[in-house]
Parts: structure tokens; C-alpha cells; sequence
């Protein structure tokens, strides 16, 4: 057996979200929330926490229309009036990108939510294309309320080292885009000889030693004496003894070893 629930719900040990500033809610300070509810950011620029800007330019919606999560998100083409192509000639699509630190081999699930800006009579089907390493995929969602049909998208990939780069970028070539927020990664699963505790990759030799008492994001503690070839592991939520709900995972390792 290698998972054992006792009075518990859900998974307590979902690996956290690696995205820094995934919902576009933290900026430098100067940048504002101006009426109508929006702050066009031209690139090349770094001012949305986390992210860098690129290509023309991207909106950072504060009010606008209702974001998926928290206040704000991104129409991911710009109306940067300051661009001489604005105002009908194709240009404006813009891109954000964000360096991740990730485990070379590992796998990553992605997630995202996409609406979409109908402002000026474009196109209802707002297109966007999503890099990661070894991963590039075009996306659609055809908007039927700006900010209030927001679709999820997923997909996932393998690091190829310990830094990723994901990469979002209009492919509308106007104002008036995709409309993206609350980006989240989470490492789902371990390169070959390693294994998933709590929320990262350990070495599949690693094997602790009966009674050690191991740094964990829980207190955990390790009990042998159920078997003669067990040892199991139980991250305690609420404290080793007393009332309450635990979730127990369990490994199994050869004590001699």
C-alpha cells in the first residue's frame, strides 16, 4: 500500500502553485488603475510583478470587466495609442512571459482561464499561443461576455533544465485580444528516481531511518514497529496526538537497507 487516508479530505500535500503573481494583481506603483478601469503596458517592461511585457503592447484590466480571479487581468493586445499603427492597422498583440524555477525531467501541469475583449466590433474569437519548454500550442475562446465567460485551458510539460520560461502571446494583431488570468504550474510528477513527497522530488534512495524526525512543509514523524519491513511516514495536520483529522501517506521501505 502506498497512500492511506484517515478521516481526511482532499490531498494535503498538492504541490503549491510556482507562478509568481499568477492573477496579475501585484504592479510597480506607477502604474495605475485609471477610468475606464484599465492601463495600457507598452513593451519592453517588467512593471506587472513577475511578468515581462513584449511584442507591441498588453491592457491591465482593473475594473473594466470582472477578472476570474481577484480584481485584475490582461487583454493580451493592447490599445497603446502612443504606437503609430494603432487604431485599425494591424498591430498592438502583445506577450508576457515569466521565468519559472523548475526540476530538470519533471512534469508540469498548467492552468489558465481565457475571456476575451469585443470592444470595437472585433472578432468574437480571440486566439492565443502558449510556450513552455518543448510545448507550443495555439488556443481560442470565443467570447460571449467579456469577463463573464471566462473557459479554463490546460495543458502540461517537462522541464529541460531548472528554469522555464512560459511564454503567452496574442495572435489577434489589433486591439481589443484575449483576455487571460489566473496562470498557475504545479509539479505533478518527478523525473525517473525520484519520487513526490509533500511538494517536491526526492531521491528514490533516500531512504529514512526509523524514528528520524524529517523537515517537511508538516511536522513529520516517522513510526517503525508496524511490520518488520515498514516504515511509514505520517505528516500531521493538527498535531501528533490529540483529536482531530489526519491525512497519513504512507511509503514502504526495507529497513535494512
Amino acid at each position: 500500500m502506498s497512500l492511506v487516508l484517515i478521516g481526511g479530505f482532499g490531498n494535503a500535500f498538492a504541490a503549491p502553485n510556482i507562478v509568481n503573481n499568477g492573477s496579475f494583481e501585484t504592479v510597480d506603483a506607477s502604474v495605475t488603475c485609471d477610468p475606464p478601469g484599465f492601463h495600457t503596458v507598452p513593451s519592453p517592461d517588467t512593471t506587472i510583478t513577475g511578468w515581462t511585457v513584449g511584442l507591441d503592447s498588453i491592457d491591465w484590466i482593473c475594473g473594466y470587466w470582472p477578472a476570474q480571479d481577484g480584481i485584475a487581468n490582461l487583454d493580451m493586445s493592447g490599445t497603446n495609442p502612443a504606437d503609430p499603427e494603432y487604431d485599425g492597422i494591424p498591430s498592438s498583440a502583445g506577450s508576457v512571459s515569466q521565468d519559472l524555477t523548475t526540476i530538470s525531467g519533471a512534469t508540469y501541469d498548467v492552468a489558465f482561464w481565457l475571456s476575451g475583449n469585443t470592444d470595437g466590433g472585433s472578432d468574437a474569437t480571440k486566439h492565443l499561443t502558449v510556450t513552455a519548454p518543448g510545448y507550443s500550442a495555439p488556443f481560442t475562446h470565443l467570447t460571449t461576455g467579456k469577463g463573464t465567460d471566462w473557459e479554463e485551458k490546460t495543458f502540461s510539460f517537462t522541464a529541460a533544465s531548472t528554469v522555464s520560461t512560459l511564454t503567452f502571446t496574442s495572435d489577434d494583431a489589433r486591439p481589443f485580444g484575449a483576455a487571460l488570468d489566473n496562470v498557475s504550474v504545479v509539479l505533478s510528477r518527478c523525473p525517473s528516481g525520484f519520487d513526490l513527497v509533500d511538494d517536491t522530488c526526492i531521491s528514490s534512495n533516500q531512504n529514512p531511518v526509523a524514528g528520524e524526525l524529517v523537515p517537511l512543509n508538516t511536522t513529520a514523524l516517522f513510526i517503525s514497529g508496524l511490520s518488520s519491513s515498514m516504515i511509514w511516514m505520517v505528516p500531521t495536520l493538527v498535531g501528533i496526538a490529540g483529536a482531530g483529522f489526519y491525512f497519513i501517506q504512507a511509503r514502504t521501505y526495507n529497513k535494512d537497507n
